[in-house]
């Protein structure tokens, strides 16, 4: 028999007789085959050893309680500064997942939190709290600090902003764009917007207060967030190059949501998943955002005010989160 026979070699030699018993033969195929890429696909995956969550990429007791998630590799780098090691002489605990995530971990002063950077939209905040969750033993309690657009003039760009009033989701309505599925009689909306979702209560107030101590009560807004499913359609913004029917989509939303001061793509998503998560009140989330821009007036903040209200704010959660009891 040679190597480039016509036929498997496996299967010249059954036909020859020399196949092995049938204990030996199952640790020979056990031995040459090939490794999975990861475990328990229809559950929370995981590969490696130690098991490491799929995406986010963190083992069993790498994540703090207290969370700290972000959209920018940057705010996180920044945020970062203010952690000390867990143990003396050592670093603190960095890792960047090969899906993007970024995670360290620390302690201020002597409670450990995680920064957590995601990237942007759903689908992330979706892979970081379910997660999250798995590699977390006991409750958490998470705080989103991002970037929005102002919905109000008087939400001026370089401040921060609460949803202490809760999120609520504008989703595109695919449906609506299929002409075979369109309704005919008009009844058919481009565009679909939930309820709203409510932090928790204390955790808000909490980083509430400690932003206004921090940054000045000026520099602090609170009222309804608005989460959308995507940067452009969603959100309003208009791009001659698709068929977004959203023209009247601003004014609708704040006709049902007249208390709405910002726009982004994540804290809805945090939000609902902390209501769904099991045991109620496993985890407990809010969410503040930096103004960066003001869909009203066209303001937009400068490089310097942004890192200031990144710095300032995101140590004032940190704050407010190292002094949670949970």
């Amino acid at each position: 028999i040679t190597p480039d026979s016509d036929f498997p070699l496996p299967l010249l030699c059954r036909n020859m007789g020399h196949d092995d018993p049938p204990e030996k033969k199952r640790k020979k195929e056990d031995l040459h085959r090939p490794k999975s890429v990861y475990e328990d696909t229809n559950g929370v995956p995981r590969f490696g050893d130690p098991g490491r969550v799929l995406h986010v990429g963190l083992a069993d007791g790498e994540m703090a309680n207290r969370v700290v998630v972000v959209g920018h590799h940057s705010r996180a780098e920044l945020l970062a500064g203010f952690l000390e090691p867990e143990v003396a002489g050592k670093d603190v605990f960095k890792l960047v997942s090969d899906r993007g995530f970024l995670t360290f971990t620390g302690c201020l002063g002597g409670q450990k939190l995680s920064i957590v950077s995601i990237g942007m939209g759903l689908s992330m905040m979706d892979f970081f709290v379910r997660e999250a969750r798995a590699v977390v033993k006991g409750p958490m309690a998470v705080v989103r600090f991002g970037t929005c657009g102002c919905l109000q003039e008087k939400v001026k760009v370089g401040g921060v902003s609460v949803a202490s009033q809760g999120s609520a989701l504008i989703q595109r309505n695919y449906s609506h764009f299929d002409s075979s599925n369109a309704s005919t009689d008009g009844s058919s909306t481009p565009y679909l917007v939930s309820a709203l979702c409510l932090p928790d209560e204390e955790l808000s107030k909490a980083v509430s207060a400690m932003l206004k101590a921090d940054l000045g009560t000026d520099k602090v807004n609170e009222g309804i967030n608005i989460t959308a499913d995507s940067f452009y359609s969603s959100q309003g913004r208009k791009d001659p190059a698709f068929g977004d029917e959203n023209d009247d989509l601003m004014e609708e939303v704040l006709s049902r949501y007249p208390q709405a001061i910002t726009m982004e793509m994540e804290t809805f998503q945090l939000l609902h998943l902390a209501r769904s998560a099991k045991p109620q009140g496993n985890i407990r989330a809010a969410a503040a955002v930096v103004n960066v821009a003001n869909r009203v007036t066209g303001d937009v903040v400068a490089d310097e005010g942004l890192r200031t209200a990144e710095k300032d704010g995101g140590r004032a959660l940190l704050k407010a989160l190292a002094g949670l009891k949970l």
